[in-house]
């Protein structure tokens, strides 16, 4: 058995040598055959990489080149459509041509032309060796004190470069200083402009400007003069952007021809053959913003508009424009007029204009309340064409004292505003004004020119008065010895609290004498309850008041008297030898 399986082990090595002796490898032809199939397919895979990198090229620049396209007619119509907003000096365009357009509006709506918004979108090469030269002559907040004045103007030249497409679109804005110019790009590669400018009529301007039948103007390049920009009611817009690098793909060629007498026309030739792309865009808008009255304009500014007391006048300076937003120059006559129920006066109600058409007048108040506004006006008479046509605006001016209504609740935790006079000792505490029982005293507030008005307070004593004590309010204070009050008043204070008497009364003091011009019969004014006193004088009439304070306010005075001494006044609290609290004070105009 063991020699029979050695000599099969011995046959089949045997057998396995004769098998290796056999075997053959690639023969040369083989070889080459491979080697030309994996040439084969990574030329293909080669070509197929570079088509779609061809591919990926072409689409960035044809995407780039829309972003272009719309930015430039975004940007051109947006100036177009705002142009003349909040404008009152000059005109809402400044420059209009073929080939660039300056437009002005109030872009942040601070009521300011500021230079930022004097806009000039104009086509170009980068700036070399200037082809063409126009000028835009500007008012703007030159010294940025918040007004445009007659004087913040200058003549501001814009130079252009243009030798072939591509172009560039430039946003072309004045220096605050000097005559120069910055150059910022809105959009790159665009092959051309073509503005377009329409009157009410939809007449081509410049008048006498003709047209082919697809409306196409047959005299090539032109500028609006001055005398016509405000007559532009329509401006189109068309541009021509194209690819920044030609078409990957060998043997593109595109052919077209350029609007005659454009600047790409005029500059590059009437037409194109090559391998870039191209696309247009075209706009159609109108102004927004147009004079409602075609023979000028009149603004009315008051300096202050707000006049807190005792400050009792406001310059005014109206200002009158013709259509072009230039000034009228001097002599022409406006008039003022203020409503206020005779508590305001204009002087002089009449003024000629200057040099810049300005005319300038005071409006005085005589604080007859604490709080009012008035209506300033002007009108004025512009000579067109032999006519005589009106032109009028008006402005408002608040007369008050901090928001027009005086209040204080002591919420803030001081008693700032407010003058103490006398012994007593006062404090703010927890919400409210207090004073100590060691004196006689006064706190004041408001202002001394105010004459008529309603005061109010919330009052509430802490502990018995004594006989002959008070607390209350100040009315028309003139100094420590002369006012009127409006007083709660302990007539019999002696023994048992539950018999004092107390009375309101409305009282003058006058070289330190009281005079009690009116008293109640005996009140309610119980320790620690709140009470509201309200007292008003209006022309020689004085009137008080009072109740405790959450109910209902009368629907009367409790007492009336008149007295004709003092006119105008201060405001203010008092109170003698006790501890009492104020709260919610109030001063309302009559």
């Amino acid at each position: 058995m063991a020699i029979t399986g050695s000599r099969r082990i011995m046959t089949d090595f045997k057998n396995a040598l004769k098998l290796h002796k056999n075997e053959k490898g690639f023969t040369l032809v083989e070889l080459l055959v491979a080697s030309a199939l994996s040439i084969l397919m990574i030329a293909l895979f080669a070509g197929i990489f570079q088509s779609q990198r061809e591919t990926f090229v072409l689409q960035d620049q044809l995407n780039k080149m829309q972003v272009n396209g719309r930015a430039a007619t975004e940007f051109l119509s947006r100036a177009v459509q705002n142009a003349g907003y909040n404008v009152f000096r000059g005109t809402r365009f400044l420059a209009a041509s073929d080939h660039y357009l300056t437009a002005v509006y109030d872009a942040d709506n601070d009521g300011v032309i500021q230079n930022t918004e004097v806009m000039t979108f104009a086509l170009a090469n980068l700036f070399a060796t200037a082809d063409e030269t126009f000028n835009v002559v500007p008012y703007f907040d030159m010294d940025q004190d918040g007004t445009v004045d007659g004087s913040e103007t200058a003549t501001y030249p814009v130079s252009l470069t243009l030798t072939a497409p591509p172009f560039n679109l430039y946003k072309i804005l004045p220096d605050n200083v000097g005559t120069g110019v910055s150059r910022h790009t809105v959009a790159r590669n665009l092959d051309n402009l073509v503005i377009r400018y329409y009157d009410k009529n939809n007449d081509l301007l410049p008048a006498g400007i003709d047209a082919d039948s697809d409306g196409v103007p047959d005299s090539g390049s032109y500028t609006v003069p001055l005398a016509e920009l405000n007559d532009i009611r329509k401006v189109e817009i068309e541009i021509v952007a194209r690819t920044s690098d030609s078409d990957p793909r060998d043997g593109f060629n595109k052919s077209g021809a350029y609007t005659a007498g454009s600047v790409a026309a005029l500059n590059g030739g009437a037409s194109y053959s090559d391998s870039y792309h191209r696309e247009t865009f075209t706009s159609n808008i109108s102004p927004r913003n147009l004079v409602m009255a075609p023979w000028g304009k009149m603004d009315v500014v008051a300096a202050p508009d707000t006049v807190n007391c005792p400050t009792s006048s406001s310059n005014v300076t109206a200002t009158l424009v013709d259509s072009e937003g230039a000034p009228v120059g001097s002599g022409v006559a406006i008039n003022f007029a203020v409503d206020g129920g005779g508590s305001a006066t204009v002087s002089p109600a009449s003024n000629t204009t200057n040099a810049f058409g300005e005319a300038v007048t005071t409006v005085t108040y005589d604080w007859s309340s604490p709080s009012e506004s008035i209506t300033i006006s002007a009108s004025a008479l512009i000579t067109v064409a032999g006519k005589q046509n009106p032109v009028f605006n008006a402005s408002s001016i608040s007369f008050q004292s901090g928001t027009g209504i005086f209040t204080d609740n002591f919420d803030d935790g001081d008693a700032l505003g407010w003058t103490e006079v006398g012994v007593t000792n006062w404090n703010v505490a927890a919400g409210q004004y207090k004073t100590a029982a060691n004196g006689n005293g006064v706190s004041l507030n408001g202002c001394s020119p105010w004459q008529n008005y309603a005061m109010q307070t919330d009052i509430e004593r802490n502990g018995s008065l004594g006989t002959g004590d008070y607390s209350g309010v100040v009315l028309r204070y003139q100094n420590a010895n002369q006012y009127y009050m409006a007083r709660v008043f302990c007539t019999v204070c002696t023994g048992s609290p539950a018999s004092h008497v107390y009375n309101l009364q409305i009282v003058k003091l006058n070289g330190g004498v009281e005079t009690v011009l009116a008293t109640s019969a005996p009140i309610t004014f119980n320790n620690n309850t709140f009470y509201t006193i309200k007292a008003s004088v209006d022309g020689t009439n004085l009137n008080a008041k009072i109740w405790e304070t959450g109910l209902a306010e009368p629907g009367v005075w409790d007492l009336t008297a008149t007295d004709p001494d003092y006119s105008a006044g201060q405001i203010g609290l008092t109170t003698t030898l006790n501890v009492s609290f104020f709260d919610n004070v109030a001063v309302n105009p009559l």
